[in-house]
């Protein structure tokens, strides 16, 4: 689209003939100043068929903004039911991994104490058992309540398969970490899971270790899954 010069100096003459006029016309009489701009061009500046034009194009560019909002809030919802365990809610294992390479990350560069947390649901077979998988996903969904909710916005819980779940506990030594475990291992058997008209006991074993520097995600987990095996068994 071409737009011509609106620019080009007036003839001689015109300049003279509009002071003139200018101060002739009375006060209330002259053009406001503040006049109507369509992509930074004054109105009076424009030809119909490049004012029609330019608002064409400024609608097609608001539609485009428009569907670009609607597309990236599709693509950080998709995010989050990529990250997200579809029983329980929490972090699915993928995503909590992604967590704790980053947490590992930040040990080795900054070198503030983080703590893994393995926590394991007892003897969800027996619940299976007598009232059916049901109850045993109801019982699963009530330990991740209370982990999540029961933990800061800097931390993380995730379900990591079965009846296994972790926590990353950022600026926590391992001190700190165990006594942090202690009590939400406190809460999930004191809060009872509600599953139909019963109401059952639920019971979490952890095992915690303190996040070192030089170990890989899969050393973290592996040494807290076996700490919370020595703790499962001298229960």
């Amino acid at each position: 689209m071409k737009i011509s010069d609106v620019s080009k100096s007036p003839p001689a003459g015109a300049a003279g003939k509009t002071k003139k006029a200018a101060a002739a016309a009375p006060a209330d009489s002259v053009a406001p100043i503040d006049a109507v701009l369509i992509a930074g061009i004054p109105d009076n500046e424009l030809t119909p068929r490049v004012r029609q034009a330019l608002q064409s194009l400024m609608e097609e560019v608001g539609k485009l903004r428009a569907e670009l909002a609607q597309t990236r809030a599709r693509v950080g919802e998709l995010e989050e039911l990529a990250d997200a365990d579809p029983l329980v809610g929490v972090l699915n294992r993928r995503a909590f991994v992604r967590e704790l390479n980053r947490a590992l990350a930040m040990v080795e560069r900054y070198g503030a104490p983080s703590s893994l947390v393995f926590a394991d649901l007892n003897d969800l077979k027996v619940i299976n058992d007598k009232w059916g998988h049901a109850a045993g996903d109801a019982a699963l969904s009530h330990v991740a309540t209370i982990l999540a909710a029961n933990i800061r916005q800097t931390d993380a819980v995730g379900r990591l398969g079965g009846d296994e779940f972790g926590i990353i506990l950022t600026q926590a030594d391992q001190e700190t970490a165990r006594e942090k475990a202690t009590t939400l291992a406190g809460l999930v058997e004191a809060v009872g899971v509600q599953w139909r008209d019963k109401t059952f006991k639920a019971r979490i074993s952890c095992g915690v270790v303190e996040i070192k520097r030089g170990s890989s995600a899969d050393e973290a987990l592996e040494t807290a899954d076996s700490e919370m095996y020595r703790v499962k068994k001298g229960r």
